[in-house]
């Protein structure tokens, strides 16, 4: 009788957890999109963020080249803030079907007293359309949950890829401006 009891109990369980999959998963994401799930950093995210953040081929656009150890770990110390004192932050992105670390993405502070939106994406993911789905998950987040009027996004002017990433999400171009030492454009999405 108990083992009858227990293989009972034991269906209900795999059962339970077969209905429940997706949603379990899904719970550990801040937000998701069709691929992806954008969750806080974690510790155990830093040899992930060291290959996106050491590798000279995704940083080549970014003026101050490849990241330090040290500047990876304070860009997670500075979302973990980020998130409690503003209520946004950069995130870890991650591939919904394997459970990969594919960037990241999310929001900061620039100088003016604006918000950011900004992605970066493994090499083993680019040419994918992460970016672009990034934005148009992270934008909408933005309008329900930040109280700007708007969300800036820049990059180089010579850094087409991502320029085109930030006009098929919606944003709109309004100037070209010096970022860093380096020619940007810039575009905006109206909150």
């Amino acid at each position: 009788m108990l083992a009858g009891a227990y293989r009972l109990l034991l269906r209900i369980v795999i059962a339970f957890i077969s209905a429940h999959a997706s949603t379990m998963v899904q719970s550990d994401y801040l937000l998701t999109s069709e691929r992806l799930g954008f969750r806080l950093f974690e510790d155990a995210d830093f040899p992930d963020l060291q290959r996106l953040d050491m590798d000279p081929d995704v940083r080549a656009h970014f003026p101050d080249g490849i990241a330090t150890p040290a500047q990876i770990n304070a860009r997670i110390e500075r979302s973990r803030l980020s998130i409690q004192a503003n209520g946004y932050a950069e995130f870890a992105v991650i591939e919904l079907e394997t459970g990969r670390f594919a960037g990241r993405a999310g929001f900061g502070p620039i100088d003016d007293c604006e918000i950011e939106v900004g992605y970066v994406f493994l090499k083993e993911f680019w040419g994918r359309g992460l970016a672009q789905e990034s934005l148009r998950a992270l934008l909408p987040w933005a309008k329900e949950n930040l109280t700007v009027p708007r969300i800036i996004a820049y990059a180089p002017c010579t850094h087409s890829a991502s320029l085109n990433v930030m006009k098929k999400a919606g944003m709109r171009f309004f100037k070209t401006d010096n970022a860093h030492g380096v020619a940007c454009d810039f575009y905006q999405y109206s909150l």
